[in-house]
């Protein structure tokens, strides 16, 4: 009876051990990871126990949905943590109103005493006629960005 538990012992132990190294390694697994996720830039990985944690940053959210899946999709992979960042939307753009904008374009024409130069705004379009001096363009243009118009239109005559 001894020998036969022995011989029992032996073969639950050497059935373990090969079901054990039949199991794909984190290594192994974390390799294939990589390169299924190889097309998204950023995105690095780790696998611990078969979990996979992606983390980076990423433009959108469909492009984590998919660097998630083609992790998911990986042999070997129980499960995936998400840890990807989207990056927050940029600011909208503001476009001063055309009252305001008339106002201050005026006003800035004046303290530069740009006399010549005549603005009309539209749509928060800035149309700029008139004469202009060249080394008083550049100054002009940075000062009415700054008001932040929609567009400049610059029908100056330079002279």
């Amino acid at each position: 009876m001894k020998k036969i538990g022995r011989v029992l012992l032996g073969l639950a132990i050497a059935s373990a051990v090969s079901l054990t190294a039949c199991k794909p390694k984190d290594t192994d697994i974390e390799k294939n990871v990589t390169t299924a996720v190889a097309g998204y830039p950023g995105v690095s990985v780790s696998v611990n126990d078969g979990v996979a944690t992606i983390s980076g940053e990423v433009a959108d959210e469909s492009t984590k949905a998919a660097v998630e899946t083609a992790a998911k999709s990986v042999k070997g992979v129980k499960s995936v943590t998400n840890n990807l960042s989207v990056p927050p939307p940029p600011p909208p753009v503001e476009i001063s109103a055309d009252a305001t904008l008339q106002q201050t374009v005026a006003s800035t024409l004046t303290s530069m005493g740009l006399g010549q130069v005549v603005a009309t705004v539209n749509d928060g379009v800035v149309t700029l006629t008139g004469e202009i001096k060249k080394a008083d363009l550049p100054n002009l243009m940075q000062k009415l960005n700054e008001l932040k118009p929609k567009k400049i239109e610059n029908k100056l005559t330079i002279k």
